[in-house]
């Protein structure tokens, strides 16, 4: 099951593509019911990006939509439209994620919506929010990325521009995360005071509040008295980084807290280690909090060699016992196969119906005696009858709205 944090909750989600689906997919992992509201016939194209693995199922979808319902009505149409108020009468949260005109001129903007559900929480994600200059203009992850300073251009010989390596997504995990943090904040605002509100999340926004160390530069011109790491240094760190061991496999090795190293030294003999290190110093005087251990050739030599003298997991043991931060380094295809990751829950195993045995990654979050599921992400329109019909739709009329293509 889902976690039962947000049972009872019903959400109403009107979004297309990754940034915005994520938010309705961590809803739906937290116990809301989540009911996609999508434009026959073809719904969310989302079902046709990142890797199609059958005609309608992609990654993607089978990720970003699993847990949700799927109700296909026309909302252009006027009766399209009545179904979505009287869904709404029932719903205690919308989000969408498209531009702010657009929803006016469907009459499914926050004003509209609040009409008919005044305590409703309403929030709106698009690329470059609910107002400023560029807010009416329809974003991808990537313009937003390119706004927000997020995606590198790179130059091709001739001269041509080009998108460089991880230029794309719009707000990645952390703008749906603020928004489903938003909206759970809302719901318990609502429940202390009996009022819904507007919530507007940007996804440029988002963007740019991941990365406050460089704006901070940007914005002020403090000199920095103390580097996170010395400039212009020709050599790697060598508490803060990456050993081959003796099978080949990599440990990722993080001493640079003085007690860190101090406990490695002791656990491998050679106490005589701990005073070699180049900590940098506040006014000549306090050590700063870490010493990454830069430009230490000999000892680097050293460490590499030690290293070389167990295999990965023996190490992993040996200093995780005498408390020293050290991991496997894993690619992701490693680490989803780790008991670790298996014994955390991490790995979700379910049958999608008309498709097969799939398997994923689970909500990254776990409570005592709830095993998780979700419901497979839906077709489009799979819910349409049982949504109409909750809400007091007859068979008859419901067959009507199908045959008069408001809904599938």
């Amino acid at each position: 099951m889902a976690l039962p944090l947000l049972k009872g909750v019903r959400v109403i989600e009107m979004s297309l593509l990754m940034p915005a689906d994520h938010v309705g997919g961590m809803l739906a992992d937290l116990g809301a019911e989540v009911i996609k509201v999508e434009q026959p016939p073809n719904g969310d194209y989302v079902r046709n990006l990142g890797g199609i693995l059958d005609p309608g199922i992609s990654e993607f979808h089978l990720f970003f939509n699993r847990g949700k319902k799927s109700l296909a009505v026309n909302l252009k149409t006027d009766e399209g439209l009545a179904i979505f108020y009287d869904l709404l009468k029932t719903t205690d949260v919308v989000y969408e994620s498209g531009t702010p005109q657009s929803r006016i001129d469907m009459k499914v903007d926050y004003e509209s919506c609040k009409k008919i559900k005044p305590d409703i929480i309403y929030l709106s994600f698009p690329g470059f929010g609910f107002n400023g200059p560029y807010a009416h203009i329809p974003a991808h992850g990537w313009g937003v990325a390119a706004f927000s300073g997020t995606s590198p251009i790179e130059r091709l010989p001739d001269g041509r521009l080009k998108v460089g390596a991880g230029g794309g997504g719009g707000a990645g995990f952390g703008g749906p995360a603020l928004c489903a943090m938003a909206i759970s904040a809302a719901l318990f605002h609502r429940q202390m005071t009996g009022e819904g509100c507007f919530l507007d999340v940007a996804m440029c926004d988002a963007n740019i509040y991941a990365q406050h160390s460089q704006a901070f530069k940007g914005l002020n011109s403090y000199p920095v008295k103390v580097p996170q790491r010395p400039d212009n240094t020709t050599t790697t760190p060598i508490r803060f980084t990456y050993y081959a061991c003796q099978d080949g496999k990599v440990l990722a090795f993080q001493a640079v807290e003085r007690k860190f190293w101090e406990n490695f030294c002791r656990a491998i003999g050679q106490i005589e280690w701990i005073a070699r290190g180049g900590e940098y110093k506040l006014g000549g005087e306090s050590p700063s909090a870490v010493d990454y251990g830069f430009d230490q050739p000999e000892l680097e030599q050293e460490l590499i060699k030690l290293f070389k003298t167990k295999s990965m997991q023996e190490w992993v043991k040996f200093l995780g016992d005498a408390d020293v931060p050290v991991i496997p380094g894993y690619t992701i295809d490693e680490v989803v196969q780790d008991d670790h990751s298996k014994l955390r829950q991490q790995v979700y195993e379910y049958d999608h119906p008309g498709f097969g045995h799939v398997k994923q990654v689970a909500f990254p979050v776990t409570m005592p005696d709830v095993q998780y599921s979700a419901k497979p992400a839906p077709w489009v329109g799979e819910d349409d009858e049982d949504i109409l019909v909750g809400l007091g739709y007859s068979q008859g009329k419901v067959s009507e709205l199908r045959n008069n293509k408001i809904i599938l």
